[in-house]
């Protein structure tokens, strides 16, 4: 399909970031351009509960789409006419998010006479990792969030498949509720656990070895052991120091199951993907593996393409439309596992 060029309307609403994006590509290439991108947070809404409350979010989702959309028109100078796709993410994530952006996304299908393209939120993250940067194939993929943690083999922009994934909390998810423990009072907490680490000792606390099955993960009985360690040491906790070995731990078991997958597999780079793929100690460590020899290179998205953003949508839309992959009309979101970063409201 040379010269044959294509843009790409895609929203993403999985959890507590509204975004919208503007892709557009030559259909004889693999990877769109990134025209114009927005997102607005919903920090400031969920930070007094300490976690995302589906209610809210999904009325913030209503508030701050159409700014984000009129953002990105303005900034390519683009007509909603000039779209020959709009995608939406359509699962997982919360149905009461996912609904706003999908919705929206289904409307302009049905009054621009466009196709419709539903997303999966982690294939998207997956995605993500291609905006700037073109990682050679096959490589081992981590995608770390507030909600996934999930290990992939990945040969090619449409191969790829699960190798493995959390028990229980998700890596970020470990690292929010931590934080809350630590005393921290910011939302998401990840960011503060490792800003006081920088200052702190990782060596300072012992936590345990984390042992499971296979290439599966658990991060629920280091966030225990913070706990423990807590209340034990009492006023004589060094927050810095415990925050530094807290994070130290969480990465440690990430990393051994990296490097375990990375030797099932034959593997010599790695990918990672997702919010916690900002974390500073994750990645010093995967530049010391790569100066040790253990892998060959590691990538990672642009920090403001780590979190949920459409451009990732829209990147993934791509590959759908390339292949003629849309959906009906009648489609919906899939009420599939919620991200466990999903607090209520107290009554």
């Amino acid at each position: 399909m040379p010269g044959k060029i294509a843009n790409i309307l895609a929203i993403e609403s999985s959890c507590d970031d509204t975004s919208v994006a503007i892709v557009r590509g030559n259909l004889s290439d693999d990877i769109p351009q990134v025209l114009a991108w927005a997102v607005q947070s919903q920090d400031e809404v969920h930070s007094k509960f300490g976690g995302v409350v589906p209610e809210l979010a999904s009325r913030a989702h209503l508030l701050n789409l159409l700014p984000c959309l009129k953002k990105v028109l303005h900034e390519t100078d683009l007509q909603m006419e000039e779209m020959d796709a709009f995608a939406a993410t359509s699962e997982p994530g919360l149905v009461s998010c996912l609904l706003i952006g999908h919705t929206a996304a289904k409307t302009f299908s049905l009054f621009y006479d466009r196709p419709l393209i539903s997303c999966h939120h982690i294939h998207a993250h997956l995605a993500s990792v291609y905006i700037r940067t073109k990682p050679d194939f096959p490589f081992l993929a981590a995608v770390v969030s507030g909600g996934h943690s999930s290990l992939f083999r990945v040969d090619h922009y449409d191969q790829f498949s699960q190798i493995g994934q959390t028990l229980d909390d998700a890596i970020g998810e470990a690292f929010d509720k931590g934080a809350k423990i630590l005393g921290f009072s910011q939302f998401p907490g990840g960011p503060e656990i490792d800003r006081a680490a920088q200052t702190g000792d990782p060596a300072a606390y012992k936590f345990g070895k984390v042992q499971t099955p296979d290439l599966n993960m658990s991060f629920s009985g280091l966030k225990s052991e913070l706990q423990r360690t807590i209340k034990r040491e009492g006023l004589e906790v060094r927050q810095s120091d415990l925050a530094a070995s807290y994070q130290a731990a969480l990465i440690r078991h990430l990393l051994d199951k990296i490097d375990l997958a990375l030797s099932r597999e034959s593997l010599k780079r790695v990918v990672i993907v997702g919010g916690v793929a900002r974390n500073s100690e994750l990645r010093n460590k995967l530049e010391q593996l790569k100066a040790s020899g253990r892998i060959e290179e590691w990538a990672a998205p642009p920090l403001e393409f780590c979190t949920d953003n459409a451009a990732m949508v829209g990147v993934l839309a791509f590959r759908h439309f390339k292949s003629k992959n849309f959906v009906g009309l009648d489609s919906d979101v899939k009420s599939t596992s919620r991200p466990k970063r999903e607090r209520r409201v107290p009554q």
